[in-house]
């Protein structure tokens, strides 16, 4: 495969991840879901195509659409969209914490159409184990007059 040298470092995202999360926010009650993560390549292109989709006890809950772009030197920047009206532009870096390989998303730029709630900011975080192999996904929300804070979190296995 021609990857590019930007996504080398981080070629272990490539295929599926899958597990089971939770999800908790003080407006909504709690919640449990199955998560899938998809990561997928253009050869020579610089960026990884990201698919995220939950399923529910209901059927489908919740799924988005983006990009992720390793810059250089551990910086990476990750843009999505959400059908529910949000768009996110995440900056942050990857780091090395002992045995974990952390990719930490702190800044964001949200845009809210004019018929979705008001997401005010996020944060995601993901902590992979030392052999790539499994993560924990976490992600913060301010949003409907909330203050920041965790509203999911996923437990993945490598599936591909």
């Amino acid at each position: 495969m021609d990857l590019h040298p930007n996504l080398q470092p981080y070629a272990f995202l490539l295929g599926t991840w899958k597990g089971e999360g939770r999800g908790f926010y003080p407006t909504i009650d709690d919640f449990h879901f199955t998560e899938t993560l998809s990561f997928s390549t253009i050869p020579g292109k610089p960026f990884f195509r990201y698919e995220q989709k939950t399923m529910g006890p209901d059927g489908p809950m919740h799924t988005e659409l983006g990009f992720l772009r390793p810059t250089g030197e551990g910086r990476l920047e990750f843009i999505l969209a959400q059908p529910m009206g949000q768009t996110e532009l995440l900056t942050g870096h990857a780091r090395e914490e002992e045995y974990f390989l952390v990719l930490d998303f702190a800044e964001s730029t949200i845009v809210n159409s004019g018929s979705a709630k008001k997401v005010d900011t996020t944060m995601r975080s993901y902590t992979f184990n030392g052999d790539r192999t499994s993560l924990i996904a976490r992600f913060y929300m301010g949003a409907v007059r909330q203050p920041l804070q965790e509203h999911l979190v996923s437990e993945l296995t490598k599936v591909e």
